[in-house]
């Protein structure tokens, strides 16, 4: 029975970071849901269900350090993926600041329920707690973020340090379960509904969150030196 339930959670958790993304992605001028990539998402959504679920994925004694280049290979590929499509790739590059860090407010009920998990035992105490707690602390930042950034108080600093405490918190954790937690939870657990489906999409929102942010303070300094000139001359 619970494990039925610890199922039917991971996977609803998705369903609502889907939704959610659409969501985000929706808050532009057009106003228009991106059915197409929400249909995307739902059916990498179902064949990651499939392949979990019936154990297809990998040798149950996988080492960790292959587990772990997998991990980072998925998460390449699905950047590849999303830069190579001309589409997704121009949606994403338009994404705002405000956008981008609000894809990262999800996170907080995906830190709930690593927490649940933690209080009925299905992942290692410690570890889910942590983890828990990071991943709601990453999603308050995320939206505290997006908050200063659209009132225009301060937000470059907030985008920042929520950036890097985000990133941080998905590589540890991803470290953390191939190297550390994999002979305990093995390849086949819920958690992997987390790491091959939310995980990358907010590893690259948090990467392109970055660039932009690095690309506007660049753009600044040249205007300032561009300005200088000018009033020398």
């Amino acid at each position: 029975m619970f494990s039925n339930f610890f199922v039917s959670s991971a996977i609803s958790l998705d369903v609502l970071m889907i939704v959610y993304t659409m969501w985000v992605l929706s808050l532009n001028k057009s106003g228009k849901m991106p059915w197409l990539i929400g249909a995307a998402m739902f059916a990498w959504l179902f064949g990651l269900h499939f392949f979990i679920a019936n154990q297809l994925v990998f040798p149950q004694n996988i080492s960790g350090i292959s587990f772990l280049v997998i991990i980072f290979t998925a998460v390449g590929l699905v950047g590849a993926m999303l830069f190579s499509i001309p589409a997704i790739r121009k949606r994403l590059l338009e994404l705002t600041q405000e956008q981008l860090m609000l894809m990262q407010g999800i996170r907080v009920f995906f830190g709930a329920g690593f927490l649940m998990q933690a209080a009925l035992a299905h992942m290692p105490l410690n570890f889910s707690l942590i983890d828990g707690f990071t991943h709601v602390t990453a999603g308050f930042l995320g939206l505290l973020a997006a908050f200063t950034v659209s009132k225009g108080l301060y937000g470059k600093s907030r985008v920042l340090f929520a950036n890097i405490f985000g990133l941080a918190d998905i590589l540890i954790v991803a470290s953390s379960i191939a190297l550390v937690l994999l002979p305990d939870m093995g390849p086949h657990h819920t958690m992997m509904y987390a790491v091959f489906l939310p995980a990358p999409l907010w590893l690259w929102f948090h990467v392109i969150s970055l660039w932009k942010l690095y690309s506007s303070s660049a753009n600044a300094s040249v205007a300032i030196n561009v300005k200088s000139v000018n009033a020398v001359n």
